[in-house]
């Protein structure tokens, strides 16, 4: 499918992608860009790509490069690598900001727009790093594409093409909905568990409460564990849908205090009860997309 595939951030994002397009054979060659020398032998070490080489260097013979940096770091490497592009090549990425991006790429690179096709693979997890990659990662799992008029149509179906031959099921969606969605369904999640986490950690007595904590604290705050400087970025990005989404629920904190204070038991078990019903609601659809998705493979 390509000549040469170059992923900057070979983590896990990118190292993933590296692992599955070599166990696809979608790539004749797989060349990463690395921050430290340290990653950079680590990725080698792992079998991730074929070689590491200098961000110039490893985009003038690419088909592909896949962005697969903290937001905020992506409009300086576009800058650095736009003029070691090939004409024909197709940029891409994994983040999930897209709106801010977009802007910065009209504002400051706007001859790059044609080439560069907006994505986000809904997939991941709470580690971080090229040993924290692994195969078929975004097996049955969303990928969002997230459309501008710019980009050349072509280029946009290539990267659709090798998205679903990995397993991945491909939604189009704009900027703003997109940016609205995540806001409230993976940025707020992360926001929450670090704020509760650093709330106990404050306490006075927090290595007993930490000692004494239970299972489920731990599976709620799992995503504490995710990597700093990534969330840092996508808080800063987007940043209004963000705010948007905390002020809501703050809403809703406000709102069972003050049930909890009156101490209203009805009304306790009902906003409880309704919140069960809509999660087991959400698991069971998405347990039978999974499923059909998977008799159609």
């Amino acid at each position: 499918m390509f000549n040469q595939v170059t992923i900057v951030g070979t983590g896990l994002l990118g190292g993933s992608l590296a692992r599955d397009l070599r166990e696809q054979r979608l790539a004749r060659l797989l060349v990463g860009v690395c921050r430290s020398s340290e990653t950079a032998q680590e990725t080698l070490d792992a079998g991730v790509v074929d070689v590491v080489l200098p961000l110039t260097q490893a985009v003038q013979d690419a088909d592909l490069v896949v962005l697969a940096t903290p937001m905020q770091a992506m409009l300086s490497v576009i800058t650095e690598m736009r003029t070691h592009l090939p004409p024909a090549a197709i940029i891409t990425d994994v983040g999930s900001v897209k709106t801010d991006l977009y802007n910065q790429l009209k504002q400051q690179v706007p001859d790059i727009l044609p080439q560069f096709v907006l994505a986000h693979p809904i997939a991941g997890g709470e580690n971080s790093g090229v040993s924290a990659s692994k195969l078929k990662l975004f097996q049955n799992k969303h990928v969002i594409i997230t459309q501008t008029t710019e980009v050349d149509v072509q280029m946009t179906s290539i990267v659709v093409d090798m998205w679903q031959r990995l397993g991945a099921h491909v939604l189009s969606m704009s900027l703003q909905e997109h940016d609205a969605i995540f806001a409230k369904t993976s940025h707020l999640p992360h926001v929450i568990a670090f704020s509760l986490v650093n709330f106990l950690s404050h306490q006075p007595d927090r290595e007993r409460l930490f000692d004494l904590a239970a299972a489920g604290f731990y599976d709620f705050t799992r995503i504490a564990s995710s990597n700093a400087e990534m969330w840092r970025d996508i808080c800063v990005t987007n940043r209004e849908q963000v705010l948007a989404a905390l002020d809501g629920f703050h809403a809703q904190i406000e709102g069972i205090r003050d049930l909890v204070a009156n101490a209203d038991q009805a009304a306790i078990l009902e906003y409880f009860g309704a919140a069960k019903a809509a999660r087991d609601a959400g698991l069971i659809k998405r347990a039978e997309a999974i499923a059909q998705a998977q008799d159609t493979d």
